[in-house]
């Protein structure tokens, strides 16, 4: 009887190496699961926003309210801080544009927006340099919570195409994480 099943156990060998290398996966992962495992930091560069913030209501430049569909289908970099769009504002104004373009085949998926709490912001000198830039103004409360006005210094954000914050990059934060992440948003994400 012995005889029997070690050829039959060979004929079925390569199935059960298959097999088992199908599972072995899992069960590493359930693993790593149960026990508690997370990885030591995560692949963003930015800060994630958890819950994701909703928008709030924003007014154009000339005071008109925006319209909440204004930030949908797009995926959104938001250059927002408190008063006029001072050196590190322009700073990162520039960064965010070149962002934009070396994100190149995907450039058509997002769109930049500045965002001060100014209640007629001058964008003359912005748009000169950069017409595809808008603008936006935070009037209320909610606005002012949403993007962090009340701190100083100039912060980027990413609003997704569902129209969430989801994304916040600090003041100093480097243009470069700012691209991989977007360009990792880009590649996974169906929406925009």
């Amino acid at each position: 009887m012995t005889a029997m099943t070690a050829p039959a156990l060979t004929r079925y060998r390569p199935l059960l190496l298959i097999l088992a290398l199908l599972i072995l996966p899992f069960a590493i992962g359930g693993g790593l699961y149960v026990w508690g495992w997370r990885p030591a930091t995560a692949g963003n560069h930015g800060e994630l926003l958890t819950p994701a913030r909703p928008l709030p209501p924003l007014t154009s430049a000339a005071g008109e309210p925006l319209a909440a569909t204004a930030f949908n289908d797009h995926w959104s970099l938001v250059v927002a801080g408190s008063g006029p769009c001072d050196t590190a504002c322009r700073q990162w104004i520039v960064a965010t544009r070149q962002v934009h373009v070396a994100l190149y085949k995907q450039m058509s998926r997002v769109q930049r927006t500045w965002l001060t709490d100014q209640p007629t912001p001058d964008t003359a000198p912005l748009l000169a340099i950069q017409p595809d830039l808008h603008t936006a103004v935070a009037t209320g409360a909610a606005a002012r919570a949403a993007f962090d006005l009340d701190q100083a210094g100039h912060r980027v954000y990413v609003i997704d195409p569902l129209g969430r914050i989801i994304l916040r990059y600090a003041p100093d934060a480097d243009p470069r994480g700012l691209l991989k992440d977007m360009e990792r948003l880009l590649r996974y994400a169906w929406a925009g």
